[in-house]
């Protein structure tokens, strides 16, 4: 449980740069993109935040919820072992490009979601 816990406390965090400070999220997430671990990472925190969700959703509010978002992370985890760093990162920059002037509108519906799953992870 600490896990989604945990999950839901950073996406809170993230959401709230997000919201205040769109640009500085853009500009950090296109730094994040040059990092040499940028790929390893993002497929290490979805698998392994996903194991957890399906391990543990039984213990949460909303156990099909959970198990279902639990999932979608492996899935995403493991489409991205499939995928080219190098085409990861270009979609990176690409979403950056496209989307950045939405990121305070996606901050607060992540935010919402990280509220959720805290609430849904404290029983």
């Amino acid at each position: 449980m600490y896990a989604i816990v945990i999950f839901g406390a950073v996406m809170v965090a993230i959401s709230l740069v997000m919201v205040a400070t769109p640009e500085t999220w853009a500009r950090a997430v296109l730094r994040f993109t040059r990092m040499p671990y940028m790929h390893p990472f993002e497929i290490g925190t979805r698998l392994g935040f996903g194991f957890l969700f399906v391990t543990y959703a039984d213990q949460s509010r909303f156990p099909t919820f959970i198990r279902l978002f639990g999932y979608l992370l492996l899935a995403i985890g493991l489409g991205l072992l499939l995928t080219p760093p190098s085409y990861h990162r270009r979609f990176g920059v690409w979403s950056v490009e496209k989307f950045s002037k939405y990121f305070r509108f996606a901050g607060l519906a992540s935010l919402a979601f990280g509220i959720f799953l805290i609430y849904a992870a404290i029983r």
